[in-house]
């Protein structure tokens, strides 16, 4: 029957603990915060694996839409991660802080290998799971993302996004086609960037 599994690990979020049998894999890693990060993303991956593994032995995975984001980007001071070429870190609005992984797979359905590299967003995936059921999201639900199916499957060759917002706190930031407006907390004035040429927001 059809089912929804919604998997939050607290992995690799403090605290910063040592996966059990994990540390000669990663002994080379001189950074102990690093290396203990390594250890979790690990057990992390094998989990993960075990919920793949499960709909391959039950035959589900050509039926199966799966999704896997990160809720934001690393605090490197705090666990070692590292967020370059990007700038900036968890908790700002720099691409460091709100660029993440966001992997989608439908067996059969979407095509395998594709790179998109237009912007989405996590907003993108309840529209896309309801029509990946054969529906979608009425008008007055209020839902504010895309679904983005037509896009991943080349049926629609524009961007899904026009613009794109994010606020935390006093920090702002507005993503429109290439360009980044960013107001980060202390700076007297919003900053413009273009992400084409300059994702680490240098200049």
């Amino acid at each position: 029957e059809p089912f929804f599994l919604y998997l939050a690990y607290n992995a690799i979020h403090t605290p910063m603990q040592e996966a059990p049998g994990k540390g000669d894999q990663f002994k080379g890693i001189k950074d102990e915060k690093r290396r203990t990060m390594a250890t979790m993303l690990a057990a992390l991956d094998e989990g993960v694996g075990r919920v793949v593994k499960s709909l391959e032995q039950n035959k589900l995975d050509d039926n199966t839409l799966i999704f896997y984001i990160a809720d934001n980007g690393g605090p490197t001071a705090g666990n070692g991660s590292r967020n370059d070429p990007l700038s900036g870190f968890k908790g700002q609005v720099l691409e460091g802080g709100i660029r993440v992984p966001f992997l989608v797979q439908w067996k059969g359905v979407l095509p395998k290998g594709l790179v998109y590299d237009k912007p989405v967003i996590s907003l993108d995936i309840l529209p896309t799971a309801v029509a990946a059921a054969g529906t979608s999201v009425t008008v007055d639900s209020k839902v504010e993302g895309v679904n983005l199916l037509p896009f991943l499957k080349g049926e629609e060759k524009g961007a899904p996004h026009g613009n794109l917002f994010w606020r935390m706190g006093r920090q702002w930031a507005v993503r429109s086609g290439d360009w980044k407006l960013v107001q980060q907390a202390g700076d007297a004035q919003p900053r413009l960037y273009n992400l084409a040429t300059d994702v680490g927001e240098k200049t």
